[in-house]
């Protein structure tokens, strides 16, 4: 997974783009709207996230997970905050860096994606 900023649309807040057999995921997002000293932390948790998963030959109908980006502004100087549950990863984000549309592109399509994943046994 990795994140790149890149001038879109104001109506277009990002677009994720996917390539198989490699699973590579790539996440445009609008510069706009998406602070650059974002771009290394998000891309961390992606890994992570990744990490917990296991590519799936056909797209699934519940999702591996269900992502959540939310905007605050209580992280104690931090950027981002990740919480992994069982079947869902909240990622706080400090609400001065990104967008509400931004945040919920990111989360509808992070959900998205992984319907192309099954959770690896641990």
């Amino acid at each position: 997974m990795e994140i790149r900023r890149t001038p879109l649309l104001r109506s277009c807040p990002g677009v994720i783009s996917r390539t198989f057999p490699e699973h590579r995921i790539i996440a445009y997002v609008d510069e706009a709207q998406f602070a650059p000293e974002l771009t290394k932390p998000l891309n961390d948790v992606a890994i992570d996230v990744l990490g917990l998963l296991q590519p799936v030959d056909e797209p699934r109908p519940v999702p591996a997970l269900r992502v959540r980006i939310r905007r605050t502004g209580d992280l104690a100087g931090g950027l981002v905050v990740a919480e992994f549950g069982r079947e869902d990863v909240t990622v706080g984000v400090d609400k001065t860096l990104i967008t509400e549309d931004l945040a919920d592109f990111l989360s509808e399509a992070g959900t998205a994606t992984t319907r192309d994943f099954i959770r690896r046994a641990r």
